[in-house]
């Protein structure tokens, strides 16, 4: 499978998410989503998972949670926006006695896939904010049976 991973659209869409997008299976967006709008038009694309950010408002946050869970085959992904650090919230999940293998969050506007107690943590990035570079950024996870891969895109 694969799946797009996009967060801090803060209400911009750029055109080229349509064709890095495409073929899909899922896309999760990690919060700060901006508008109802951005989640609108990614279903053009694929269906959405998203959770609201810190500086989203209604009506997102009434129709969002700030955490979900997604199963496939192989591998429990949790989507959320805020971690604190790849530490700080597995231990979260450790007390919690939440098992997941992958985590995406967003908030940072920074590309980053480390691996840490066996969990794989994604950001990637911000298409309309980055802090890294000049473009911004999106990641497409691939999952088999194997470990997950994951491709940065910038938005040149």
């Amino acid at each position: 499978m694969r799946f797009g991973i996009i967060s801090d659209t803060h209400s911009i869409l750029p055109e080229k998410i349509y064709s890095l997008f495409s073929g899909v299976d899922l896309i999760f967006h990690a919060g700060d989503i901006g508008a109802t709008k951005i989640l609108t038009d990614l279903e053009e694309i694929a269906p959405v998972k998203a959770v609201y950010g810190n500086v989203d408002t209604f009506p997102l946050v009434t129709e969002l949670q700030p955490k979900v869970y997604h199963k496939t085959e192989f591998f429990n992904i949790c989507l959320t926006h805020i971690i604190g650090s790849p530490k700080f919230f597995a231990f979260e999940l450790l007390k919690n006695k939440i098992n997941v293998d992958i985590v995406i969050s967003g908030h940072t506007h920074k590309p980053e896939h480390v691996k840490f107690n066996n969990i794989h943590f994604i950001n990637p990035g911000s298409v309309s904010f980055p802090r890294q570079s000049i473009h911004g950024s999106v990641a497409i996870l691939n999952v088999s049976n194997k470990e997950p891969i994951v491709d940065f895109y910038y938005l040149t």
